[in-house]
């Protein structure tokens, strides 16, 4: 069957594809040369032809997609999108986003026209089985509706099929736990022996800092006189709260601020990510305290508990983590201070 020049045209690709049959259509490229770009791939050629020919109508009818829309794909759509929005988020927000990309990329050349419902889910799914977390699933089908919302804004797509994902369930990925005394004081150990990044562990244990509030911290943080770090981040009552430095862990913050870097801590030196320490300095202060379940929050739970078994008052608690409270102030007094400082000193 052969259609007048002009009108598109129907090719079977090579190999064993489960939709070898290719729907393609004449364009200009921008040279002005006419080129044929592929428009959407078929199971049979019936069905190819019947995509070509609604193609015509809508063409016709000045309803079809514009043709230099046609072959952009799922990558065009990231590029674009990304270009937009990491000019105004965050680093955090930034880093979340490239790392669901990672696992979304793997449709990065597929028109974004020919992405349905079974392509996007595959993803979650996939998540799903390699035991990824809740958030992480979560994230990556955040990334997928707002590159889908993108493209439907701009006419490259005429259905947004993410919003029928189906989310999966999934256990936290990590056990939510406290290290013990015991573990607190090889911790403590391992830091006076200089093992690797376990001095950051015990500040982590003493300060409640989140892992990435710890190392935003720069040495302007650091109040030496009034013995503070300044920090915090998430939550209305966490940004920019003060925490006193408790005496177990006071010659490492001074020992960090003298090295007059920008990063409060650096590790050999130099400065390093959050996820850089979890994954490669972290794992092994777990292991050599017998606790390889353990990650970084696991001090931020140290802490609080610690401070609720010593009796701390409750109010002083939630100033020092940064839990929200209708009654905690983003301005301390020098009563204010005071307090936190004696709940601190409560724990050995």
């Amino acid at each position: 069957m052969r259609r007048p020049n002009g009108t598109g045209t129907i090719t079977k690709m090579s190999g064993n594809r489960r939709k070898p049959y290719a729907v393609r259509v004449p364009m200009r490229d921008r040279k002005g040369r006419v080129v044929q770009k592929y428009l959407s791939y078929h199971a049979t050629q019936s069905e190819a032809w019947a995509a070509l020919e609604q193609y015509r109508m809508q063409f016709a009818a000045q309803t079809a997609p514009a043709p230099e829309t046609i072959g952009i794909t799922l990558r065009d759509v990231y590029e674009a999108w990304s270009a937009r929005k990491y000019s105004k988020a965050g680093k955090s927000s930034i880093a979340s986003y490239k790392a669901s990309w990672g696992r979304v990329r793997r449709l990065e050349s597929v028109h974004i026209r020919e992405i349905g419902i079974d392509q996007w889910q595959s993803i979650l799914d996939d998540d799903e089985k390699a035991g990824a977390s809740k958030s992480k699933i979560n994230n990556d089908c955040i990334l997928m509706r707002a590159l889908s919302k993108f493209a439907l804004e701009r006419d490259w797509i005429t259905k947004d099929y993410t919003q029928f994902l189906s989310i999966p369930s999934a256990a936290p990925k990590h056990e939510k736990g406290a290290f013990t005394e015991l573990e607190l004081k090889k911790i403590e150990r391992l830091a006076e022996q200089g093992f690797p990044g376990a001095d950051a562990a015990l500040v982590l244990c003493y300060t409640g800092f989140r892992i990435s509030e710890f190392f935003a911290l720069t040495r302007f943080s650091y109040d030496r006189k009034a013995q503070t770090l300044t920090g915090g981040m998430k939550t209305a009552a966490g940004i920019n709260r003060v925490v006193p430095i408790h005496p177990k862990i006071q010659k490492y913050v001074d020992g960090w601020a003298k090295e007059n870097q920008d990063s409060l801590y650096t590790f050999q030196g130099k400065p390093i990510s959050s996820q850089y320490y979890r994954d490669h300095i972290f794992k092994r202060i777990a292991s050599e305290i017998g606790r390889p379940q353990a990650t970084p929050h696991w001090c931020r739970h140290t802490l609080a508990s610690r401070l609720h078994a010593a009796g701390a008052d409750l109010l002083n608690v939630k100033r020092i983590l940064g839990h929200a409270d209708g009654s905690v102030t983003e301005h301390y007094t020098h009563v204010d201070l005071e307090g936190l400082r004696e709940a601190m000193l409560k724990i050995s």
